[in-house]
């Protein structure tokens, strides 16, 4: 993911990192093939996408790809939204050739915070240990997208970072044009979505942000449309779980397409920022909540994927993946 130009609206893009394609831990972080990454149509079918290598350890691939193949990181819409047509991240340690994720990461992370990191089949190959070495305590990972993607690592990124001990959860990155909420819920749990109070499971995530051209940027939806359709999704998610869902999203979005709703406190906020010169605080949030979550500070570091803080301590994280709502 990459950093926007308004400081209101955070960003997370991800995209596919040069490497050997090598099972086990002593595996590359986010490691793929040089010139391809994993992307899928629908469930249970992968292709390759062409990507450019911009350096030994970087790669870029275009948003346009990931409309094509229905294969979103998070942040894609925010990046297609902002005029990016690539989306761009580094191998855990290596400097960024982006220089606003340079400047977000020169300054973080945020003190006092727990570490962690969100991935997707982009990042096929994680080193979960080495991430615990160096700090992450929590990572979201894409599970599906809208009813027409799976991904074809969920499922082992979401067991391995289970033996790790790293407290983990699916996300979905959501199409709102494509079915309702209860719908897309319910595909998230067919293909290995849930939760469980283990204390080492966080509640299911959803990642809703900008709309493709085609789509528009609020799918077509009216405002009160887009809060249906939301609570059509949370709401399938408690009954099934007896947990809200976390809402990953931005200011600016969540603004412009459900009139700055103040409906979904009771879903924990995870908002995406930077850069930032505060890292105390990510700024303004929706007002639907008074306090953030997890807070996605920099699209590049020395964690895999994007890199992200919970607020409190590891204490309450461990109750976050234990209590129900």
């Amino acid at each position: 993911m990459r950093a926007t130009r308004n400081r209101s609206i955070g960003v997370g893009a991800a995209v596919v990192v040069l490497g050997a394609l090598v099972a086990g831990p002593a595996q590359a972080w986010g490691a793929t093939p040089a010139g391809s990454g994993p992307s899928a149509t629908s469930a249970g079918s992968t292709t390759t996408s062409s990507t450019t290598t911009t350096a030994a350890t970087t790669t870029t691939t275009s948003v346009a790809e990931m409309d094509r193949t229905g294969n979103h990181q998070m942040g894609a819409g925010i990046a297609r939204h902002e005029g990016r047509s690539t989306v761009q991240t580094a191998v855990p340690g290596a400097a960024s050739t982006d220089a606003t994720a340079r400047a977000a990461a020169t300054g973080g992370p945020p003190p006092g915070k727990i570490r962690g990191f969100d991935i997707s089949a982009w990042q096929p190959n994680v080193n979960f240990r080495n991430a615990y070495d160096a700090g992450a305590r929590f990572a979201y990972i894409k599970a599906t997208e809208g009813v027409s993607y799976v991904s074809p690592v969920y499922k082992q990124h979401y067991e391995t970072a289970r033996t790790r001990k790293i407290i983990r959860g699916g996300y979905v990155y959501a199409q709102p044009s494509q079915a309702s909420g209860a719908a897309t819920a319910n595909f998230f749990f067919k293909n290995g979505g849930g939760w469980s109070p283990d204390g080492l499971t966080l509640p299911p995530l959803l990642d809703i942000e900008y709309g493709s051209a085609s789509q528009g940027t609020c799918y077509g939806k009216s405002l009160e449309g887009m809060r249906n359709w939301i609570k059509d999704f949370s709401n399938t998610v408690y009954a099934k779980t007896g947990r809200y869902p976390a809402i990953y999203t931005t200011t600016d979005w969540w603004k412009r397409c459900t009139n700055n709703s103040i409906q979904f406190s009771k879903n924990p906020l995870f908002v995406a920022i930077y850069p930032v010169h505060d890292f105390t605080s990510p700024g303004e949030l929706g007002r639907s909540w008074s306090n953030w979550s997890f807070w996605q500070w920099a699209s590049s570091g020395p964690l895999p994927g994007d890199q992200d803080v919970y607020r409190s301590t590891g204490d309450w994280l461990k109750k976050m993946a234990t209590r129900r709502d």
